[in-house]
């Protein structure tokens, strides 16, 4: 991005992201969720083609949290490859079209979220 699209972006970085007058601080200075916040914000604002998120729903607090899955819901529409790392059977049958479990560095299983979600979390009532 040139500098003048990061300057517009700005705005709507610091108010999505609530961090206020910190905004102005050092980032070395944040705590781990302020630091978690201006990612998911910086990273769901620039619309990337591809992007890689860990446990995206762990970005602050329950409110926070709430605005991030709207949020998150908006960017899965518009990107055209998003991985997600997660933990979260929840997370992966509502967001992905495609799972894959890997086990130490090697794909266990390839299959629809909910094949995959049934033999790593167990079926659902079974």
């Amino acid at each position: 991005m040139s500098a003048a699209e990061i300057k517009a972006k700005t705005p709507e970085i610091v108010e999505y992201s609530e961090l206020g007058d910190f905004i102005e601080m050092p980032v070395r200075t944040y705590s781990t969720g302020m630091h978690m916040r201006l990612a998911f914000t910086i990273s769901t604002t620039l619309r990337p083609e591809i992007l890689l998120m860990d446990e995206w729903l762990s970005v602050g607090d329950e409110g926070f949290k709430h605005k991030a899955e709207a949020r998150m819901n908006d960017v899965v529409q518009s990107t055209n490859i998003l991985v997600v790392a997660t933990h979260s059977r929840e997370l992966a049958l509502k967001t992905c079209t495609r799972a894959l479990w890997l086990e130490h560095g090697k794909i266990k299983m390839d299959a629809t979220p909910t094949e995959v979600c049934d033999a790593y979390f167990g079926v659902v009532g079974g």
